[in-house]
């Protein structure tokens, strides 16, 4: 599907820059440009390129970082030439003897153009492994005014420090020892400049990030093996779900819904790949599947340290940590081998029609209990504790049948699952598939093991949506 991006999309975009860049004129040129508190001035400067890199992107942020180099070098070559400043920012000044440095240059632009990367990239990396939007506009809105703070400073004494310090006393008594007065006055800067600007950049970057960004809305779409999982995301909040049966034209199915609005399409899971170009006009990108899935399972469950078990065709475990989301192994027990069972035991699969079937049976009729076995408890094991799965299959009834396949792959997940938590150190287990919107079964199967694990499930009710619902908050 390969579609060119809108140009409703691009008109919005390029209208956003304009803004930002308006507002960096009137800061660069006019007394608005600086927040004067007794003798402390934090400028704004940095601000516009700030809000581009976390609500548009590292790239425009760049972008704006620039637009803010170029404004500085304008202002000082022909607003302010022959003020000493001047020598850090254009090497088109001159006061007597002492001229410009092309080396300004540099000092002007690339600390500038940082902001917009660092905030940027600093914003995605804190969103990405803490889930916090909050704490990540904050940090990348200091970290993009430390940047511009040290690296303006740091280079001009690094590179200038002498003529600018000569600038400086121009007509005057420069100090003995000039690179350690300026590296004293480059440390006053710090404390009376650079740590109210990083102060204004971070609270600027929370207010105007939760202003804007949770209003844009993004599309994630989880393309599995035989369903599409489809979630509509303003900033956390899920707006609505919906389930798109394969075989269909996904892009026929989008264009029936509203999505005026959606900024972008993050798709993941195994159909992703034929995701090609542009849905629907919108900005799409392609998420890796189990970060997706442990982003979802970490916004739902409201935890950071888990295991997150899906149960698809098969099964796959991944570990969520505070700092990151990563595959920790699978296994081929899942709903592939519920259907394939079912088939051949039953003549047909409808989940549906399996779960009614499955609850009207007794285990007992089914799986071999301590019960069958011996009197009384060995150890922490109850009378109930399955000893052996399907072990009366041949003279069990269809619906005990239909009850033991359910028991024996929840159980079988369940135990995998707690092993997994238990080397991992942890207790809390999240579980998500389709198959678990049919029925308790599943429930009951993993409350069992839950109890001789000493572990704990989570089975939300959203679990067919967790995977998009993570893809659409990586967007």
């Amino acid at each position: 599907m390969q579609l060119k991006v809108s140009r409703r999309e691009q008109t919005k975009r390029l209208t956003e820059l304009g803004v930002l860049i308006a507002l960096e004129i009137i800061i660069a040129f006019t007394p608005l440009g600086t927040i004067q508190v007794g003798t402390i001035a934090a400028t704004l400067g940095h601000i516009p390129v700030i809000i581009a890199a976390i609500v548009l992107g590292t790239a425009e942020g760049a972008f704006m970082g620039f637009v803010f180099g170029l404004l500085s070098f304008l202002y000082w070559t022909f607003v302010q030439p022959m003020n000493p400043t001047a020598f850090m920012f254009t090497p088109f000044c001159q006061l007597g003897e002492i001229r410009g440095s092309a080396w300004s240059l540099l000092i002007c632009f690339v600390p500038r153009i940082l902001i917009g990367v660092v905030a940027g990239e600093v914003c995605k990396l804190v969103k990405r492994t803490t889930n916090r939007d909050g704490l990540a506009y904050g940090l990348a809105g200091a970290a993009g005014s430390a940047v511009t703070t040290i690296l303006v400073l740091g280079l001009t004494y690094l590179l200038i420090g002498r003529p600018y310090v000569a600038a400086v006393f121009q007509g005057g008594t420069a100090p003995e020892n000039a690179m350690a007065w300026l590296l004293a006055a480059i440390g006053g800067v710090i404390l009376t400049n650079g740590i109210p600007e990083l102060i204004v950049g971070a609270i600027a970057a929370i207010g105007i990030g939760y202003a804007l960004v949770p209003r844009r809305l993004v599309l994630g779409i989880d393309i599995g093996s035989s369903t599409t999982k489809i979630a509509l995301l303003r900033g956390d909040h899920v707006e609505w779900t919906k389930r798109i049966e394969n075989g269909g034209d996904l892009e026929a199915e989008l264009r029936q819904l509203n999505l005026t609005r959606v900024k972008k399409v993050c798709v993941t899971g195994v159909g992703a790949s034929y995701i090609t170009g542009d849905l629907c006009g919108i900005p799409t990108e392609r998420v890796e599947e189990f970060r997706a899935l442990g982003k979802g399972a970490a916004l739902i469950a409201k935890k950071r340290n888990l295991i997150v078990c899906s149960v698809g065709t098969g099964t796959s475990f991944v570990r969520v940590t505070p700092f990151s989301s990563f595959h920790i192994g699978g296994s081929g027990i899942g709903g592939g081998m519920l259907k394939g069972l079912s088939e051949k035991l039953f003549g047909r699969f409808d989940a549906a029609h399996i779960a009614e079937l499955a609850k009207a049976g007794a285990l007992g009729d089914i799986d071999l209990t301590l019960a069958d076995v011996c009197e009384g408890t060995i150890s922490n094991l109850r009378p109930e504790t399955t000893v052996a799965n399907l072990a009366k299959a041949g003279t069990a009834s269809d619906e005990a049948l239909a009850h033991g396949l359910y028991n024996v792959i929840f159980q079988s997940i369940g135990v995998m699952a707690a092993f997994a938590a238990k080397h991992h150190f942890v207790r809390t287990i999240f579980v998500c598939g389709t198959i678990l919107e049919h029925g308790t079964l599943a429930k009951d199967a993993l409350e069992s093991v839950a109890t001789l694990h000493k572990v704990k499930f989570i089975l939300p009710e959203q679990a067919a949506f967790v995977t998009a619902i993570g893809a659409a908050q990586l967007g």
